[in-house]
């Protein structure tokens, strides 16, 4: 009788795991790209930075896993800044060398996006493109800051670079979860009295 239960037990875990699906964000970088891998079914977040080789290394090393566990719901998220028509970030007062910098750094980020999506087509793994999301955020660039991700997400997330947070931020929207935080600020120093300020970065 207990090993009938025990039995049934192992075959719902096991049905259970089965049935979680993986979403992977990946942000190209030329050095290291930031990789997030979000378990939909737990929301739990791990966020890696990694060069391309290795990179590809571990999305096909999550992939088999999931492929042994008959687990279809996996799929990579890359962000393709070239399907924008300007992704520049160009200043005002940017000089020529500068511009051309920049022009050239994003070049190569984008050739990076390219190459990880031909490498998903060789391993034939799931994924597909999508364009930087909106910027609404308040750190440089308008980009989200750690304590905003840790916000959004509900969890503690160990310190990463901007790659690192813009990727899960890819996961994240790609499972359609809640992006809205509010964030409390001093109104008066001398009171103690705040106000809430709302921040909702919609799709």
């Amino acid at each position: 009788m207990d090993t009938k239960n025990s039995s049934r037990k192992t075959a719902r875990e096991e049905a259970g795991i089965r049935a979680e699906k993986i979403y992977i964000g990946i942000d190209p970088d030329v050095d290291k790209n930031g990789i997030a891998v979000l378990n939909l079914k737990t929301r739990k977040l791990t966020v890696k930075q990694l060069p391309f080789a290795e990179t590809i290394k571990w999305v096909n090393t999550l992939y088999e896993q999931a492929l042994q566990g008959n687990n279809h719901g996996f799929k990579v998220i890359i962000e393709a800044g070239w399907l924008n028509k300007s992704n520049w970030h160009l200043q005002r007062w940017d000089t020529r060398t500068v511009a051309a910098a920049k022009g050239v750094s994003q070049g190569r980020n984008e050739q990076v996006s390219r190459l990880l999506g031909e490498m998903m087509d060789f391993l034939k793994i799931p994924y597909e493109f999508k364009r930087p999301l909106a910027k609404c955020w308040s750190g440089q660039n308008r980009k989200i800051t750690q304590d905003e991700l840790e916000q959004v997400t509900q969890q503690k997330l160990g310190r990463m670079n901007q790659e690192g947070r813009d990727a899960a931020l890819l996961a994240w929207d790609k499972a359609g979860f809640p992006m809205r935080i509010s964030l409390r600020k001093t109104q008066n120093a001398s009171r103690d009295t705040n106000r809430i300020k709302t921040t909702d970065c919609t799709r």
